[in-house]
């Protein structure tokens, strides 16, 4: 189980400001609370925007990249930049820096070749939102910001299949119990996202802050 979905590291983060674990950020904030809540309303205020105009892209791992710069841009530095440190979360540890780009290009590629953009079949449709989401999850590409940013890549994918998803009709305990079972399940995601499914795309209750 993850504890509390909070980022380990087993050395000083070279994220973080010397002898803290207090991301280095763009509003030079040295205290972690202060920093999470200036976080959640900064990137409130991006998805916003997103759920209005959403990032286009192909769905490839620069599609993923600009959706974590444009969420965390006036924050943090290291926004839209792959990850350069191993990070664990519980017990878990996600894909060492050095395979993160071939694998989250593994999984992009397999969008493509298998043709998931044009599925038909509403199981199969969120069976296919279920694996992408799972794989991205474990790779963790980002130091900060990969559930939100994960999200929305999901949402866009969703609305291919004339979906819209809804993250504010589930919890942050339902969204972590679901990562945490991901690792092993693919379709650990599958409840969630049936959950989260809407008939009308203008609801804006999905920036839910307490979200991972």
């Amino acid at each position: 189980m993850f504890s509390r979905y909070e980022v380990y590291t087993t050395v000083q983060s070279i994220y973080c400001y010397p002898d803290s674990d207090v991301l280095k950020n763009k509003l030079n904030i040295r205290d972690g609370g202060e920093l999470k809540r200036a976080e959640e309303e900064f990137v409130a205020v991006k998805q916003l925007v997103l759920l209005q105009t959403p990032i286009k892209g192909r769905f490839t791992m620069t599609h993923l990249l600009r959706i974590h710069r444009f969420l965390f841009e006036d924050v943090y530095s290291f926004a839209g930049h792959l990850r350069r440190e191993q990070i664990s979360k519980g017990n878990t540890s996600f894909y060492p820096p050095d395979l993160i780009e071939r694998e989250l290009r593994r999984v992009f590629r397999a969008i493509h070749e298998l043709d998931m953009l044009h599925e038909k079949d509403p199981k199969v449709q969120i069976q296919n939102l279920s694996r992408v989401m799972a794989e991205l999850n474990v790779i963790h590409p980002f130091r900060e910001g990969n559930g939100r940013s994960i999200r929305e890549l999901i949402r866009c994918m969703a609305l291919e299949y004339g979906l819209s998803i809804n993250w504010g009709n589930t919890d942050r305990n339902t969204l972590m119990d679901a990562a945490v079972a991901s690792v092993d399940n693919d379709m650990a995601f599958c409840d969630v996202l049936t959950l989260c499914l809407e008939s009308e795309r203008t609801n804006l209750s999905y920036m839910d802050p307490n979200l991972m």
